[in-house]
C-alpha cells in the first residue's frame, strides 16, 4: 500500500512538473526601459492582466532596448526571434507606416474599433507577420520641451528632436527635425546639439530632461499610441480559447490605460513645474496651424511608405470622426 501511495505521489509530482514545463514562455521586446512610466505603470499591469485573464499558462518576459535598439526591433519580432513587441509606430516607419497613423487620431480605442481603424491597422501588420494585440493610448498627447521660450516665429531656426511623425509639425512651426533615440535626448539638449525635443507628455521626469530644458510648449497635440504586437506564428500557436481571452482582456485594458495615463500626465506636469519648468505658449495662429497639420501631416508622411493602406485608414478615420 505504501508503495502504491508512493507511486501515485511520484506520478502526481511528475504530472505537475510536466505541466509546469508546458508553460508557454514568451519574450517581449520593449522600445523603452523601465525609466519610462508607460513600461512600469502600463505595460507591466497589462501583462499581469493577461496572466490573470487567460487559462493557458503564459509567462511574458520583458526585454528592453538594451537587448535590441528601439528602431531595429520590428524585424526580429516579425521573424520570430522574439514573440512580442511594445512600441510606437513611428519607430519602424521605414518598414511599415500604418501604426504611425494611430498617433494622428482623435479618439480612444473604442472609437477606433467601431470605426474600423483599429482593424485596418491590424490587417496591415498581419501582412508582415505580426498581430496587433492592443493599443494602449495616452490621450494627453505630445509636447515639445525647449531650452528657450517660444517666440512669435514659433520654432524658426531651432533644431528639435523628433521621430518622423513629428516632422510635419516641427516644420510647420519653422523648426528643423533631428531624429534621435530617447536615450540620446539628455546629452543632445545638454550639449546644444538640439534646441528642443518632442516627446509624450509622460516621460520627461524619469529622464530628468528638466535639468537641460526649461520650457514645455502648449498646446499639446496628437495622442500617443503604445502598440502591443505579437509574432503571428506565436499568435497562431495559441488555442482559440486563449486567443479570445487575450482579445477580451486587451480590449478592456485599453480603456483602463486611458485612466492610468491621465493620472501619470497630471503627476508629470506638476513635477515638471516643481522642478522649475515653465509653460511657453504658441500664439493662436501657430496653435491653429499645429492642430490642422498634425493629422494630415502624419498621414501624408505615412502615405509615402504605404499609400493604399493609409488612404483606407484616412477614409475610415474621416467617416468615424476621429481624424484629428
Amino acid at each position: 500500500m505504501r508503495f502504491a501511495e508512493s507511486a501515485v505521489l511520484s506520478g502526481a509530482i511528475a504530472l505537475m512538473a510536466a505541466g509546469a514545463a508546458e508553460a508557454k514562455e514568451l519574450r517581449l521586446l520593449a522600445s523603452w526601459d523601465n525609466s519610462y512610466a508607460a513600461v512600469n505603470e502600463v505595460l507591466l499591469p497589462f501583462i499581469e492582466t493577461l496572466d490573470e485573464e487567460t487559462t493557458e499558462d503564459i509567462n511574458i518576459n520583458v526585454m528592453g532596448p538594451e537587448t535590441v535598439p528601439p528602431f531595429e526591433q520590428l524585424d526580429p519580432v516579425s521573424r520570430g526571434l522574439f514573440d512580442m513587441l511594445y512600441t510606437n509606430g513611428a519607430y519602424h516607419f521605414n518598414e511599415i507606416a500604418a501604426g504611425m497613423t494611430l498617433d494622428a487620431m482623435n479618439g480612444d480605442t473604442e472609437a477606433l474599433r467601431e470605426g474600423g481603424v483599429w482593424q485596418a491597422v491590424d490587417e496591415q501588420y498581419q501582412k508582415i507577420g505580426l498581430k496587433l494585440i492592443a493599443v494602449l493610448y495616452d490621450l494627453n498627447g505630445y509636447h515639445i520641451m525647449l531650452k528657450e521660450p517660444i517666440g512669435e516665429d514659433g520654432l524658426a531656426g531651432r533644431r528639435v528632436r523628433g521621430t518622423p511623425i513629428y516632422h510635419p509639425a516641427i516644420e510647420a512651426l519653422g523648426g528643423s527635425p533631428v531624429v534621435l533615440p530617447g536615450g540620446e535626448i539628455y546629452p543632445a539638449l545638454e550639449r546644444g546639439v538640439v534646441d528642443g525635443a518632442a516627446w509624450p507628455t509622460v516621460g520627461a521626469v524619469a529622464y530628468k530632461w528638466y535639468e537641460v530644458a526649461d520650457y514645455m510648449m502648449r498646446p499639446t497635440f496628437g495622442q500617443v499610441s503604445h502598440m502591443v504586437l505579437m509574432n503571428f506564428d506565436t499568435w497562431n500557436s495559441l488555442d482559440d480559447t486563449t486567443k479570445s481571452e487575450i482579445e477580451a482582456a486587451a480590449r478592456s485594458f485599453e480603456i483602463e490605460a486611458n485612466t492610468i495615463f491621465d493620472s501619470l500626465a497630471e503627476k508629470e506636469r506638476s513635477t515638471l513645474e516643481s522642478e522649475g519648468m515653465s509653460v511657453t505658449k504658441l500664439n493662436q495662429q501657430m496653435a491653429d496651424k499645429l492642430s490642422k497639420v498634425w493629422f494630415e501631416g502624419a498621414l501624408d508622411l505615412a502615405a509615402t511608405k504605404n499609400p493604399e493602406a493609409v488612404e483606407v485608414i484616412r477614409e475610415l478615420a474621416t467617416e468615424a470622426g476621429v481624424n484629428g
